[in-house]
């Protein structure tokens, strides 16, 4: 089972650990860990940039030239040959000195990531690069809004000069654990959370649930019948009226994909998510 520390943190809301000191505290308590991807792993001075223009390139017919605001005093210059980005897109970009985690054909990734620096490109500066979301080290599968080939684009309301990484979820780090059968109670997340609220002597938070519904009775529309009472005790059902089929929240989305779900859209999501 995997389990991102985000979601854990939902529930237990003042948990401030290390990754080390969380895998080895919850394996010492019982709840066996077996091991731990830090999603931010190599992505270092990465902001969220917004094109401000785009000119082409004097001397190349697949290079741009877009000043980017990065939230500082002036916009940068970045040279990119992308097709896919437009005036007023935000973007990550990574500065000069910055990491990222791989390369745009989402191949193996170096041990240490990849060091971007300024320089030129074809005569003309650049002072960093606007990023895929496989240079962020993440897999398309689960950002299914990336481009096939291309700059991912973060979302309208993203803020000029924000940490890009915790915008598009990855400032996070990714539990396994090995469950054993005589604790079915940590076969989810707000299992897990619970014992790392008991571990490290945090309070414990249930999500609140606000009931829902109308004066319709609901056998006027389903039935279940439990066929064998011996392998199914109780078997209950509640109906949803008046679905728009539509993306998930964001927060959601977020979720699913650090634990290795893919969003998909707003009726797959939540079955998903409550199901973890």
């Amino acid at each position: 089972m995997d389990t991102a520390l985000s979601w854990i943190k939902a529930y237990v809301p003042d948990l401030e650990v290390s990754a080390h000191d969380y895998t080895e505290a919850m394996t010492l308590t019982g709840t066996k860990v077996e091991g731990y991807r830090e999603l931010d792993k190599n992505l270092e001075k990465i902001v969220v940039g917004e094109i401000c223009s785009i000119e082409k390139h004097p001397d190349a017919d697949k290079l741009i030239i877009c000043q980017v605001n990065i939230g500082a005093d002036a916009p940068i210059q970045i040279v990119t040959g992308a097709s896919n980005v437009h005036v007023g897109d935000k973007v990550p970009v990574v500065l000069d000195g910055g990491k990222v985690a791989g390369g745009h054909d989402g191949g193996p990734r170096p041990e240490e990531g990849i060091r971007i620096k300024k320089g030129k490109l074809r005569g003309v500066e650049s002072f960093g690069m606007m990023c895929s979301i496989e240079e962020l080290g993440a897999d398309r599968e689960y950002y299914p809004d990336a481009p096939e080939s291309g700059i991912y684009i973060l979302p309208a309301d993203s803020v000029p000069g924000d940490d890009a990484i915790e915008v598009i979820g990855l400032r996070d780090t990714v539990f396994e654990y090995e469950i054993t059968s005589n604790r079915v109670d940590c076969y989810a997340v707000i299992g897990i959370a619970r014992e790392a609220a008991a571990t490290f002597g945090k309070e414990f938070v249930l999500p609140k649930i606000k009931p829902t519904g109308n004066h319709e009775n609901v056998n006027d529309f389903l039935r279940v019948d439990v066929e064998d009472t011996e392998l199914c005790k109780r078997y209950t059902a509640r109906m949803v009226k008046n679905i728009q089929l539509a993306p998930s929240p964001r927060w959601m989305q977020k979720r699913l994909a650090a634990s290795g779900i893919r969003p998909i859209n707003n009726i797959v999501d939540i079955t998903n998510y409550v199901m973890e």
